[in-house]
């Protein structure tokens, strides 16, 4: 129980920190994590990319899909019930506003994990040993054991420490990428 709470005490510590930076500052930032993402092998060499749909708050990557959907295919986590099931992105006209209030894509799922290159994972927290710290709800968790393609957390600055909480369920990243660091394994 002690591990949860402090996962909490993290979770609350991000959120405030978060919220001392205006909306244009954290689309900078998020502009310095792309452009170093864009720098990795791992990125330039994959075409079929797993990558969330940013809300406010996360590294965005409305952009950075837009920029590369013609040459890379991406594909996104949708929620169902307590899991994510995975669907191709086409155009932003082809998605719907979940109930988390998450751009999602409509159409078949995706099932062929094995053909996924690279996973973009978001997270409140990561650490330099390559734990991730999520919402809570454990989606990801499920998700990632799932895939064998190599799985890079991004985050800003303020969100990498030398370490966090975790649980041993908790899947670790193959790399990080913030603004100004590459944590690889």
């Amino acid at each position: 129980m002690e591990q949860v709470s402090s996962k909490q005490a993290l979770r609350n510590q991000i959120a405030a920190e978060k919220s001392t930076f205006s909306q244009a500052e954290l689309q900078f930032f998020s502009s310095e994590v792309i452009s170093t993402l864009e720098l990795t092998s791992l990125f330039q060499n994959a075409t079929r990319i797993l990558i969330y749909y940013s809300i406010p708050g996360e590294v965005e990557t409305h952009d950075f899909i837009d920029k590369y959907r013609e040459n890379k295919c991406f594909i996104l986590p949708v929620v169902k019930g307590n899991e994510l099931v995975l669907k191709e992105f086409s155009t932003t006209e082809e998605m719907i506003t979940s109930s988390f209030g998450i751009l999602e894509p409509t159409g078949d799922e995706f099932i062929d994990f094995d053909r996924i290159d690279l996973a973009l994972v978001p997270g409140v927290a990561f650490d330099r040993e390559l734990h991730r710290l999520g919402r809570g709800k454990g989606f990801y968790d499920r998700l990632l054991p799932l895939i064998k393609a190599p799985k890079i957390g991004v985050c800003f600055d303020f969100q990498l420490f030398d370490h966090i909480p975790y649980d041993e369920h908790d899947v670790k990243m193959n790399m990080i990428v913030s603004q100004n660091e590459i944590v690889i394994e």
